[in-house]
Order: C-alpha cells, then structure tokens, then sequence
C-alpha cells in the first residue's frame, strides 16, 4: 500500500471538506441518484427513497440553496401546484463523481447475481471513469499525486 507525505492544508479551504458539507448526507447522494436517474418529482423521490416528506423537503431546499438543483412549479389541470426538480450545470457535473462512486461501488461491493446500477454509452456498451493527461495518456494512481496551491 502506498502512503502519501503528509502535509498541512488550510480545512477551510480543502476542497474535500467543502464538498462533504453538501454531499456527506446520505440522503443527499441518493436524491442525486434519483435525479440522474431521470426521477425529477417530490413523491417520486418520497416512494423511491422511503424518506419522510419533512426530511426529503429540507435535503432538496439545501440542493436548492447550494445551486446544484433547480426547483420548478407546475400545476396539472383540477390538482394543487407541485414542484419538480432538475439538475443544475453545476450539479450535472457531479457525473464524474457519482459515476467514481458507482464504479468502486460495483467493483467491491454489489453482487452481480442481482440487479444493479451501472453507467453505459448509448450502444450499450459499459464505461470506465479514467484520469488522462493533456496528452490523452491513461494515468494509473502511480502516475498521480495531491499538490496544494
């Protein structure tokens, strides 16, 4: 196992520990699933997760607050206004990171004897989250190092 030098670094500023302030709660990643997954409507979420209405509202008001989700109203015909949610650019580009999750998820964790969740192309086909250099060169963990700046 490699370990790496230990450095000091400004934790109110790491941006690990800004990002889990947002996404630490469980909740909050599988909203995301949810919303990745094409899910965009309040009780679609409260069946799906089996959340109570009181929590699932103040998980997306701070999905809400932090931009990553975007809450609209619509009204069907002889019923109340509702509201629905999507994913924001910024939080669309959380891809990358549940995409990361879903892979080591699946790589240690799942069973592949039942249903499970994975990322594919259009063909159907599976994907792999890779790092690449400038030079579109396939970098392993070797290859990589943390830098402050």
């Amino acid at each position: 196992m490699q370990f790496y030098k230990k450095s000091e670094t400004n934790r109110l500023n790491c941006p690990i520990q800004l990002t889990n302030q947002i996404l630490g709660d469980k909740w909050v990643l599988l909203i995301l699933r949810e919303l990745f997954l094409g899910n965009t409507k309040f009780d679609e979420f409260e069946k799906n997760l089996a959340i109570s209405k009181s929590v699932l509202t103040v998980k997306l008001n701070l999905l809400v607050q932090h931009g990553l989700i975007i809450k609209t109203d619509y009204k069907e015909e002889k019923k109340r206004t509702r509201s629905e949610y999507q994913l924001s650019k910024k939080g669309s580009e959380l891809i990358f990171m549940m995409g990361a999750i879903l892979d080591w998820g699946n790589t240690n964790l799942v069973s592949k004897e039942e249903t499970y969740l994975k990322i594919i192309d259009k063909t159907g086909a599976p994907v792999k989250l890779v790092f690449v250099n400038q030079n579109n060169k396939i970098l392993s963990l070797n290859d990589l190092s943390f830098e402050l700046s």
